[in-house]
């Protein structure tokens, strides 16, 4: 669970790290690591273990990667339930993903010493940790092998302790968004070693920055059409097709508006638009869509939760007319199509992880205490109250579904 890997990372991720930390001490006397300025990487590592979402956001980061260092050879340190983000990016070769189980912590730690034996045999001139301030990625990147290695480092704060592993540590900086963050690490490691924590050069704007293109097969089409067909016998003739996806990730349950909200809002734009509410999520949500479907009304709701693949929820999106969405993967992931999507903020802030792109509106209640997730606390916030998604009104959200549907 995401409350036994926090505490797992927080009690032995230190001690491995200050032992890593003693050992690249004496390494470095030994066989010093490359800083300063990289002019050349052939071989690139990526540790990303978790979160599907921040994933979509590294797509400028590695085309820059790429037009930096033509012919670079980019690999992957996954979560295995992770893979299917990596392959949205459309660059990344599959024998390139190298995949860690989270099942369970033995699976985790046999995976680690597998992958590691692996990715030190391919002898790598960089390895990434992009992760903020997580223990197991930073003893993954250190142990990788490579030449360089580029992170982020605690440098002055508090906590957040992760040992002294990086040839390249860079300061966090919590005022810009994902997307940009991870675009100046490859900044970072090209620049001279005395400019280090800070990165002293320009970023793109959001607006400049790319995301991947999904382009959906004819065929392709059609079996989503049957699917949807299947669920719902008049979904294909609907004026609009509308996704309502209320699940969140079990990483921060607090980002959920509450089912009834959901339900209210399906009523309303039944009503409004005489449209098909296409609800979509994982398999384990299927009693909450079922409790939707009912109160909606099923003959107003084609119910796809759990029953497509990652590729086949791009294709949905490449279909229908409007996405509303808690803060979770779905709103990245339909960033790689035209879908228009309104993205519901409450314990995190959409100033750094809103989804890129045209056609998006971010709803935040702006509470004083919001957002109080963040990479400085590991995102387990003590709120046990999240009044910051209460405090958003059903008719705030017909107002932003109002404006997207009329564009």
């Amino acid at each position: 669970t995401p409350d036994l890997m926090r505490k797992i990372d927080a009690w032995i991720g230190p001690v491995l790290c200050f032992l890593l930390s003693i050992r690249r001490t004496i390494l470095e006397k030994l066989m010093p690591r490359k800083k300063g300025a990289l002019q050349s990487v052939k071989r690139i590592l990526m540790v990303k273990p978790a979160e599907m979402g921040s994933t979509i956001l590294m797509y400028s980061m590695l085309k820059r990667a790429q037009n930096l260092w033509p012919g670079l050879e980019i690999h992957f340190l996954v979560f295995s339930e992770n893979v299917a983000a990596v392959n949205m990016l459309g660059i990344i070769p599959q024998e390139n993903i190298h995949t860690l189980r989270t099942d369970s912590f033995k699976n985790f730690v046999s995976d680690s010493l597998v992958n590691l034996f692996k990715v030190r045999r391919l002898k790598f001139d960089l390895a990434m940790d992009l992760e903020f301030f997580s223990r197991a990625s930073a003893v993954l990147t250190e142990l990788s092998g490579a030449k360089s290695t580029c992170g982020f480092s605690r440098f002055t704060m508090e906590g957040l302790y992760r040992g002294n592993l990086l040839s390249h540590p860079v300061q966090y900086n919590p005022h810009i968004h994902t997307a940009q963050t991870f675009y100046s690490m490859i900044e970072a490691v090209r620049q001279p070693a005395d400019q280090i924590p800070l990165v002293k050069s320009q970023i793109p704007r959001l607006e400049q920055l790319q995301t991947p293109d999904f382009i959906a097969q004819e065929k392709e089409k059609e079996e989503v059409r049957a699917l949807l067909e299947k669920a719902n016998s008049k979904a294909l003739k609907a004026e609009k097709l509308i996704i309502i996806n209320a699940n969140s990730s079990e990483l921060v349950p607090l980002r959920r508006w509450a089912l009834q909200n959901y339900i209210k809002l399906g009523q309303e734009l039944v009503k409004k638009y005489n449209s098909i509410i296409v609800l979509t999520g994982v398999a384990s949500e299927k009693s909450e869509s079922e409790e939707v479907m009912e109160k909606i009304g099923c003959e107003n709701v084609a119910n796809l939760v759990g029953k497509t693949t990652l590729r086949q929820l791009l294709v949905l999106y490449s279909l229908c007319d409007l996405m509303i969405t808690n803060d979770s993967g779905p709103s990245h992931f339909a960033s790689v199509t035209d879908l228009p999507v309104v993205t519901l903020f409450g314990p995190e802030t959409p100033k750094l992880y809103s989804a890129l792109g045209n056609n998006r509106i971010a709803l935040t209640a702006g509470l004083a205490c919001s957002p109080c997730v963040s990479s400085y606390n590991h995102r387990a916030s003590p709120c046990n109250n999240n009044v910051c998604m209460k405090k958003i009104s059903v008719d705030q959200v017909l107002s932003a579904c109002k404006k997207l549907l009329s564009a």
